[in-house]
């Protein structure tokens, strides 16, 4: 009987922090996303930049990769950002699944 009130205290605990800690790891998915963004857009710009305002071939051709650059960074940023998006959803599934074992050890620890 006891066992279980523990281990329905340190269930709700832990499923808690566990939410929580997604939460954290989510955000921080989505402020990756948008430094990937944001630094490819950085190369658009130096690229358009350097392809239009300057008047000279060199800069028309070192214009075309910086652009190119720019869109294969945003690319890489949205891929990762899906590809991380499933598999915090995945981890939801297990929020709260602790085994008996482990909450004694956590019982065990704090004595």
């Amino acid at each position: 009987m006891l066992t279980h009130l523990i281990t329905n205290k340190m269930n709700k605990d832990l499923v808690l922090r566990e939410y929580l800690a997604i939460e954290r790891t989510r955000l921080a998915n989505e402020t990756t996303l948008l430094a990937y963004i944001r630094t490819g857009l950085y190369f658009l710009i130096a690229g358009s930049t350097f392809g239009h305002l300057v008047e000279s071939q060199f800069w028309n051709i070192a214009g075309t990769p910086l652009v190119l650059i720019g869109l294969i960074i945003m690319l890489l940023g949205v891929i990762r950002y899906f590809r991380l998006r499933k598999s915090i959803e995945a981890s939801k599934k297990n929020i709260g699944n602790s085994t008996e074992a482990f909450i004694r050890s956590v019982i065990d620890g704090e004595n």
